[in-house]
Parts: C-alpha cells; structure tokens; sequence
C-alpha cells in the first residue's frame, strides 16, 4: 500500500486541479461529484480518514474554546465535547491501524470562530463532505473485498451524519430529510480538492492552527466521553477482537449490540441499561427528558452525582438516569463524582 503527502494528494490528478481553481463559495455550492478514476488504495482511504478526523479535532476543539465568541448555550458546548470525543477516537482508532494523517494543521476562514451563522454553515459542509467521503471508501473497500472495513467505515459514516443533524440544530436548521445521504464522491480522494483550502490556505483564511494532542483533548472533554462501540474490523466468531485490534478470520459475527454488552462484561466498565427509561438533561425527575434507554443495551457510565432527592444518578452520553430505574452492571466505583 503506498503511502502519500499532503503535496502528491493536492497535486496527484487532474480533477484536483480543475475544482481548486473554484472560489471558496463555489466549492461550498457544490452538487454532485464522481471523478471515477482509478479507485483509492486502501492506504490512500486510511490516510484520508485520519487526516479529516484530524481537522475534525481542531475545528471542535477550537470551537468549545471560543464558546462565548460563538454564543454556545452549555448544552452546545456539551454536544461538540462529545463530537470532539468521538473524532479523536476514531482518529486513535485508525492510526492505530496503520493511517497517517497526511496533514496535522489546518487554515479556516478567518472569523470562523466568532460567527455563529459561520461556525454552523461551514460545519454542515464538512460533515457533510466527510459522510460523503466515508460513502465513498465503503463503496471501495466493498469492491476490494473488505467487507468488515467497509462495514466499519459505514459505522463512522452515520456518527458524522448525525454530527451534521445536531450542527443543523445549532443554526436553526431542519434535518437534512433525504430518503439516502448524497453520494457526492466515487473515491475517498474525490474530497480533496474541496478540501484544498483548509489544507493550503486561500484568501480570507487564517492560520494554521495545530492538532491540540490527544492529552488536551481528553482534559477538555472530561464528563462528556461518547460511549465505546466495537468497530466491525474488531469482530471474529465470538464478537472479540485480537491483539492488533483486527479479526484474523470474519466467522459468524455477533451483533454489534451483543459484541458490545460483551465488551463492557469482560473489561468491567460500569454500564446502565433500560428499557423505556427516561433520560434527563440534569439528575433530577423534573429535569427535561432528553431521550431514553430502549431494549436493555448496556451504555457506559462516565459520570455521577448524589441529587437533591438523596439518589444516586448516573451520566451517560445522552444525560442522566436514577440508579433505581436502571440495571447497573460493572464497577461503578472509579466513575468520576461530578459536582452540581
């Protein structure tokens, strides 16, 4: 598998050259693009993957840090630490499989971070460009006859997707109603030249500004951790992954929910599970439900707190629930106290 710069992506085809000649508001008109060359190496699509994960960590990571700037309500905030949570594991995930990023710093127009309407309408095409990008490498890896990479980067697909639909909810906006998500690119690399700005600079951009580090981030987003989930390529016979994180035969795979109820059982996380239970946007029953557990799948604790009616309440991604109205499995005493 070939490994590959910033320069030969930006300059490696001819379709790269024509679309970076397009103003930045052209690019962000686009409709549909399929430069069907010859189809990405999986290395190419790994790189690709990592370096948007990359940008992806310091476009949210940069955005918490001027939440004032951009008006952020708490609750905002909150759903780009758990963005921000999400983007650096799949970033740790695929690097951890071989990509390189094959950029680690980025530009972005220059009141990105203090223009709300800005922030929102150049978030959506991002995450709108990267599940059309992770479209693009399942239909790939589907072709070279990887179905369980092509399987787990459909997974990561639909977790950008719904980063997009909450990005839309910020601005005001609907959900993007579509019977089917756009596919915007054949290949992976299709992305690039839409991408040429960010990664080059252009006029009315600033920067670059760097990848923080993983440590940083993990300091950030403390208390808003997003729930683990075994990937497809980390599923064998018995729903367990081996040393390298691969499944050296597919087999008869679990399903993801049972691979990752066995997953928590097995390293001892402390996990929750309901069915038809209220989750609440603050540890009090007259707090604002904000979804509910369904079907008895363990989620993973990350936080908890004592609340004023004496009851111990747990947070997870989603919220908070009541120690009675849930089945509690795992050890639960190094979750971090969360002060109300």
């Amino acid at each position: 598998m070939n490994n590959i710069s910033r320069r030969s992506l930006l300059k490696g085809s001819a379709a790269a050259a024509g679309a970076a000649a397009l103003g930045f508001n052209q690019l962000f008109g686009y409709s549909r693009v399929f430069g069907q060359g010859e189809g990405d190496d999986p290395q190419t699509m790994l790189n690709l993957a990592a370096t948007a994960e990359t940008f992806a960590c310091v476009h949210y990571y940069t955005a918490i840090n001027s939440a004032d700037a951009l008006g952020l309500s708490e609750q905002e905030v909150g759903w780009l630490k758990a963005f921000l949570d999400s983007e650096l594991q799949h970033k740790l995930f695929l690097e951890a499989n071989g990509a390189v990023p094959v950029a680690t710093e980025f530009f972005v127009p220059e009141d990105l971070f203090s223009n709300r309407a800005r922030f929102v309408a150049t978030s959506n095409v991002a995450e709108n460009w990267f599940v059309a990008a992770y479209l693009a490498a399942t239909r790939r890896f589907a072709e070279l006859g990887e179905p369980l990479l092509a399987a787990t980067t459909s997974q990561v697909s639909g977790v950008e997707a719904e980063h997009q639909a909450l990005i839309r909810l910020m601005g005001g906006l609907q959900p993007s109603f579509q019977v089917l998500k756009e596919p915007l690119f054949w290949n992976t690399s299709d992305v690039v030249p839409f991408f040429t700005p960010f990664l080059e600079g252009a006029d009315g951009f600033v920067g670059p500004a760097a990848f923080p580090g993983a440590d940083a981030i993990n300091a950030l987003t403390t208390g808003f951790t997003v729930q683990a989930v075994t990937p497809f390529i980390a599923l064998n016979g018995v729903g367990t992954a081996d040393a390298n994180g691969m499944a050296p035969e597919p087999g008869a795979m679990a399903p993801a929910g049972e691979a990752t109820q066995d997953a928590a059982m097995t390293t001892g996380a402390c996990t929750v599970a309901g069915d038809n239970t209220n989750v609440r946007t603050a540890p009090d029953t007259n707090a604002e439900v904000a979804g509910s557990l369904s079907g008895n799948t363990p989620m993973n604790v990350i936080g908890q707190t004592t609340g004023a009616d004496g009851m111990v309440w747990y947070q997870i991604d989603m919220g908070w629930v009541r120690e009675d109205a849930v089945t509690i499995a795992g050890d639960c005493t190094a979750v971090p106290a969360v002060s109300m």
